[in-house]
């Protein structure tokens, strides 16, 4: 077994068995950044409708050096709706994670971001951005990003870039 296959299977059972995680706006601890392609493809089984996985060429995230993989995946529970979620693979480690909401859900997610962590957010390039617990919410379109302590530099200068324009 793949020494990171036990993290995402605890993810699988955290997302599904706790409603609480589904209701919850931040990422639970149990989703581990650096899980490889197919330990997270096995662990997303029981929580998408549909996935399906394909190779982003040209790869979008810096520094690439075999593939960008991403699996897209239809019915992820967040915030008490199944939603669709792009869980973005670098050179077979996860590093970033895209959850797709509705418009509506702007003020309610929002509210619920700035509660979980505890401060306004910095507004920056079209998106309120919570560096501290690398997350971020995007306007348009509406959803919210994940990204790994590797990315945490990158988005942080783009971040810092943004909000000072």
């Amino acid at each position: 077994m793949h020494r990171f296959a036990m993290p995402c299977l605890a993810v699988a059972a955290a997302l599904v068995s706790t409603p609480a995680a589904a209701q919850s706006v931040t990422l639970p601890d149990t989703i581990v950044f650096g899980t490889s392609h197919d330990a997270l493809a096995e662990g997303l089984e029981a929580h998408c409708t549909e996935a399906r996985s394909r190779v982003i060429d040209p790869p979008f995230l810096p520094g690439v050096e075999a593939e960008q993989l991403q699996i897209d995946c239809d019915g992820f529970a967040f915030m008490g709706e199944p939603r669709f979620a792009e869980f973005v693979i670098r050179d077979d480690s996860l590093e970033m994670i895209w959850i797709l909401v509705d418009e509506d859900d702007e003020d309610r997610i929002i509210a619920a971001m700035r509660e979980a962590y505890g401060e306004q957010g910095i507004e920056a390039g079209g998106m309120i951005a919570f560096p501290e617990h690398r997350t971020a919410w995007r306007f348009e379109p509406p959803e919210i990003l994940f990204y790994s302590e590797a990315l945490a530099p990158l988005m942080e200068a783009a971040i810092a870039a943004d909000s000072s324009e």
